[in-house]
């Protein structure tokens, strides 16, 4: 079980999160969002499946196919054009992810407005 330790994704703070957002947001951002609680799992299944979770989320190419990696940041991006530059500026988001979502930005929503937020952020790290 994972709980919000930062308002991420509509949850706020103490809030529980489902695992699947929680562990892509764990591997997502820099500075941890969420935090595991004491749960059901073992800790050698939970590394295994952050490790699952790691390989899809950082795979270097970006296809129109969904995966669960693809996903995450679609969902990210699927908010209107002021939300989703907003989220960037202030997000510490690591540079694989934000790679990502300039990609996916450019092959679906083609928003220049959030593919300039994108870039200026990439050029910060």
């Amino acid at each position: 079980m994972y709980k919000a330790i930062i308002e991420i994704g509509g949850y706020k703070i103490g809030d529980e999160v489902p695992a699947d957002k929680a562990k892509a947001w764990l591997v997502a951002y820099g500075v941890p969002h969420v935090e595991e609680v004491e749960g059901k799992s073992t800790e050698k299944v939970e590394e295994a499946k952050k490790e699952e979770i790691k390989a899809e989320v950082k795979k270097p190419e970006v296809s129109k196919k969904k995966d669960a990696g693809n996903v995450m940041l679609e969902d990210y991006l699927g908010r209107n054009t002021n939300v989703v530059k907003k989220n960037i500026e202030e997000d510490n988001l690591d540079k694989s992810t934000l790679e990502n979502l300039l990609k996916i930005e450019r092959l679906d929503k083609k928003r220049n407005i959030v593919i300039k937020t994108i870039q200026k952020k990439l050029e910060t790290i």
